[in-house]
């Protein structure tokens, strides 16, 4: 076991004997999940707001901002250490996925230009010149998140192809 899984075993406190019983575990795992998500949503939905409140509410937009991708990647990566790839097990392509994803650019976004503008002295020039170079730098992000989900997608295809004709080859 890794020292992250171990890390995360002892923030999650899942040695607790609570979660010996099975159904209490489903039930707290489900529960997790709807805590989760209503903390993104929240968070999602504060961060495209508060720019919009003074340079204070974009300081506290791109701490949310940050707060929501630091938990996000964890979640995925104690996933992935466990065995499942969330890339590979769901459509990525949905309504919700891609309200979130304007909601996190939105926040992000809203947050940097507030802050670029004050600070930067007004000079908007140099502030639309740093995003389109954002923008770019986003753009070819998502580029490689994409082929590395195509690519982790055929992957997990071949590994099922391959458990299956061992299947196959261990039954003769």
């Amino acid at each position: 076991m890794s020292a992250f899984v171990r890390a995360a075993r002892f923030v999650g406190d899942l040695d607790d004997e609570f979660y010996a019983d099975e159904l209490q575990r489903d039930a707290w795992n489900e529960a997790s999940a709807v805590g989760f998500q209503s903390l993104l949503w929240i968070g999602l939905i504060a961060g495209s707001v508060l720019p919009f409140t003074g340079v204070t509410g974009a300081w506290v937009a791109l701490g949310i901002y940050l707060a929501l991708i630091t938990v996000s990647f964890v979640v995925l990566a104690y996933s992935r250490a466990r065995g499942i790839d969330m890339y590979t097990s769901q459509e990525l392509r949905r309504v919700r996925i891609g309200l979130a994803a304007v909601l996190l650019v939105l926040s992000g976004g809203g947050a940097m230009i507030r802050l670029l503008a004050h600070y930067g002295g007004g000079d908007l020039g140099s502030l639309w010149i740093g995003a389109a170079g954002g923008a770019a730098l986003g753009f070819a992000a998502a580029i490689v998140g994409v082929k590395m989900h195509q690519r982790r997608q055929r992957e997990a295809e071949l590994a099922a192809e391959k458990a299956e004709l061992q299947g196959f080859d261990e039954a003769d």
